[in-house]
């Protein structure tokens, strides 16, 4: 039987969040739910019919020190966190709800909006893997997986785009730090526009974008002993094959984190001292 490993996930309440905690509680794992809406957690808590294998958190992680809170609380729930799955974040529906007719143009962002959006998408993310790792490290074995974007979008929605890079380029150097840890560091992104609040916002009729359920398969891999050594990737869930066995799933749907072509080919001095070795899966 698979073990149960400790899970904290955010951005639960609807959505991708939602289809990935209900999958975890599926599969045996002990999960605790975290977003800024107490009433969404405690509907899909009750969903789950996990009972004591599941808990709550409620945190604003736009807020400057709740990222250090939830992962000081969370660590007393279940005991030490094996997999934090960082899936919060703040989408281009809350600039325009009309944001695929009426795009926003970069100049028009203000400080504000600009803080919120690496807040949640970029600074707490690496917040909570930097107060988690450690742990993981000690024990030999844990995962970190981020919800990141597609890179096209990346290169064309300012403040979302920029914010999920980001995120994106701290996990490629989490798995560079981590290697030979037994600690992995992976994104998992639907692969495309995915049924969502944010999708359903801008106007995309559910049967034009992926379903949310998509999500599930890759994540159950990421927490299971299956996904050993398995780092520094990028997994697209829409081309998951739940045919095939996990592992050859995984390789099939996923690349090098972060971005491939001629932005890893960067020459490096030879003074970095394997910093950006080939086989890390880093550079450029």
């Amino acid at each position: 039987m698979a073990p149960s490993r400790v899970v904290l996930l955010t951005g639960v309440g609807r959505g991708l969040g939602r289809v990935m905690a209900l999958a975890l509680l599926e599969g045996g794992h002990r999960v605790i739910l975290s977003s800024t809406d107490q009433k969404t957690l405690d509907e899909v808590a009750a969903e789950s019919g996990a009972g004591d294998r599941v808990a709550t958190i409620r945190a604003n992680l736009a807020q400057g020190g709740e990222a250090e809170r939830l992962a000081e609380e969370a660590q007393k729930v279940f005991g030490p966190i094996d997999v934090l799955v960082n899936n919060a974040g703040i989408g281009i529906d809350t600039l325009r709800e009309n944001y695929m007719e009426n795009p926003m143009n970069f100049w028009e962002a203000s400080r504000a909006q600009i803080e919120t959006f690496f807040a949640i998408n970029t600074i707490s993310p690496m917040i909570l893997a930097g107060r988690l790792a450690p742990a993981m490290v000690e024990r030999g074995w844990g995962r970190i997986v981020g919800n990141t974007t597609s890179l096209d979008t990346m290169l064309r929605m300012p403040l979302y785009g920029g914010s999920k890079a980001g995120q994106e380029a701290e996990l490629s150097v989490m798995a560079h730090n981590l290697a030979g840890t037994g600690v992995t560091a992976n994104v998992l992104v639907p692969g495309g526009a995915t049924g969502s609040r944010m999708t359903d916002r801008v106007g995309m009729a559910r049967s034009e974008v992926f379903p949310d359920t998509i999500m599930a398969a890759p994540i159950l891999f990421l927490a299971s002993d299956d996904s050993d050594g398995f780092t520094a990737r990028r997994i697209l869930a829409n081309r998951w094959d739940t045919a095939l066995a996990p592992k050859e799933a995984a390789a099939k749907a996923s690349d090098v984190i972060a971005w491939t072509g001629f932005g890893i080919q960067g020459v490096q001095p030879a003074s970095s001292r394997g910093l950006f070795r080939r086989d890390s899966g880093v550079g450029g």
